[in-house]
């Protein structure tokens, strides 16, 4: 019977016990980032990724340690005679560390590395007491979660279990089996850390972020991107303050003008004049009289056909000049075109390497939506493929 009692109280603790704290854990956890972040914003410090990955990485060891501690007291002061059904309970600890390390090797391998490819419903079942984690994490992108979480959760609370017993369990069944597990386990990270690399050569990330971060263009943020007037301002707005709004590229400019020509009050807030909505939505807006001023490229054909058709008259003041510049991969041998080459390319003319000096391969030419600045550019002064 009293065998019995242990082997359930460790299932209970392992399978319910540990996922049910680590959740609640990691909710204070992550409110207590949402405060720290709060700090930061009124330090006027500028929230960069490396900033955001610090802040992961503190989060992450503290929840470690809080697991740690946790695990410490749950253990008490373990009687001599109890000692080797301590052992065994770090087992059972341990194992659904293993069994979602092994699933997670698996399931990312299937999928080729690619996190939206993992089956939803394998990954349900198998996380089954992790659910929170497994909504949050899907839900805010951190796919690497899934496994960090639980497989540190685990880890961390059976090394605080184990160690009041650290230095009086030798030679007994119950260590060997916690041993090999951990000697496993960590086999096992090395594999999963190999997949990490392996994820980051085959997705390496070079797609082109649609949008900014516009805190990074704020008066009241430490080393600001701000460019400062070189002279006194010949106009400046203490009311009726004009609604800006435009793309993504022109932003860093029109902000800075907005913030440089402005006599902003302190309770004025400024978002209901300064916008960042892309080409398209600036368009939008401002045929529909939702903005003033945007800052944008030429409109395209359809952008004309709607603002005719709503009996609004489009000014253009042009202000600055732009280029385009065409990247190649590192490994292509063309190393220069010419603007012909270029028209003819994005026309659909030439569609081979091989016709402008380069390897026998189809040329995979990259573009923007539909009625984008730079897009509506492109159709007028280069061409394009359909």
């Amino acid at each position: 019977m009293q065998n019995g009692k242990w082997i359930l109280t460790s299932l209970v603790m392992t399978f319910f016990g540990i996922p049910i704290l680590t959740q609640f854990l990691a909710a204070v956890v992550a409110m207590l980032g949402v405060g720290l972040t709060a700090i930061l914003e009124v330090c006027n410090l500028l929230f960069t990724p490396t900033i955001y990955l610090l802040l992961n990485i503190f989060m992450l060891a503290l929840g470690a340690i809080m697991l740690f501690f946790s695990g410490r007291v749950w253990a008490g002061d373990s009687a001599p005679e109890k000692r080797e059904i301590a052992a065994w309970r770090q087992c059972f600890f341990l194992l659904p560390a293993l069994l979602i390390l092994v699933g997670w090797i698996i399931t990312l391998h299937l999928a080729d590395y690619q996190f939206r490819q993992m089956g939803a419903d394998w990954l349900a079942n198998l996380m089954l007491p992790w659910l929170g984690v497994l909504l949050v994490s899907l839900v805010g992108g951190e796919f690497w979660w899934i496994v960090i979480i639980p497989v540190g959760a685990h880890i961390s609370f059976s090394l605080g279990y184990a160690w009041p017993t650290r230095h009086s369990l030798t030679g007994t069944s119950g260590l060997r089996c916690r041993n090999s597990l951990l000697f496993i386990l960590l086999m096992l990270g090395f594999v999963a850390g190999y997949q990490a690399y392996l994820y980051k050569q085959l997705n390496p990330g070079v797609g082109v972020r649609e949008n900014i971060d516009t805190w990074a263009w704020r008066p009241d943020k430490l080393n600001n991107q701000l460019t400062a007037l070189r002279g006194k301002p010949q106009i400046q707005f203490t009311q009726n303050w004009p609604r800006l709004d435009g793309a993504t590229a022109a932003y860093p400019i029109y902000a800075s003008a907005f913030y440089a020509l402005s006599v902003i009050p302190e309770d004025l807030h400024t978002r209901e004049y300064l916008a960042n909505s892309r080409t398209p939505e600036a368009y939008n807006k401002i045929v529909k009289g939702d903005a003033d001023i945007i800052f944008v490229a030429q409109p395209s054909g359809g952008q004309k056909k709607r603002a005719e058709e709503s009996g609004v008259t489009l000014m253009h003041t042009p202000f600055a000049r732009e280029a385009f510049v065409f990247i190649v991969n590192a490994d292509n041998p063309v190393n220069s075109l010419t603007e012909q080459q270029v028209r003819d390319i994005f026309s659909g003319a030439i569609t081979n390497w091989r016709t402008v000096g380069g390897n026998d391969q189809e040329i995979q030419t990259w573009q923007r939506p539909e009625d984008s600045g730079s897009q509506t550019v492109m159709q007028s002064q280069v061409g394009f493929v359909e």
